[in-house]
């Protein structure tokens, strides 16, 4: 019994890293489509939107948070990413660029945030409650 139950154990384990491992790979080769916005937030306020898709130039903007916190934030077509912070950190530097819409880049001690949003789809709702 004991050892019929280490087999059922040590198959369902290897089960759940296979169906980890399957995840990991499918976000690592996530294309995006459409287009795409990246929204520059400060304090939770939108600074700047930007079009990735219609970037054709590098371009690198300042963000100031007016307490001392500064960011320097990088723009190529069809990414952008933190370059240069202040915050004692680095983080948000070290993060690399972004290029779709499954995680944000976050500068947590001066407060930005950059975000991107695919628009290839219309807003669905998923529920209405009442």
């Amino acid at each position: 019994m004991n050892k019929h139950m280490n087999k059922i154990i040590i198959g369902a384990i290897g089960i759940i890293v296979a169906l980890c491992v399957i995840a990991i790979l499918l976000i690592m080769n996530y294309e995006p489509t459409g287009t795409q916005i990246a929204t520059i937030k400060l304090d939770g306020k939108v600074m700047r939107e930007i079009d990735l898709s219609k970037v054709t130039a590098p371009e690198s903007i300042s963000i100031d948070n007016k307490r001392g916190g500064l960011n320097t934030i990088h723009i190529e077509p069809g990414q952008i990413g933190f370059t240069e912070a202040n915050c004692p950190d680095q983080l948000c530097v070290s993060q690399g660029y972004i290029s779709n819409s499954l995680l944000p880049a976050v500068c947590l001690p001066n407060g930005v945030v950059i975000e991107i949003q695919a628009t290839d789809k219309p807003l669905e709702l998923d529920a209405i409650v009442e």
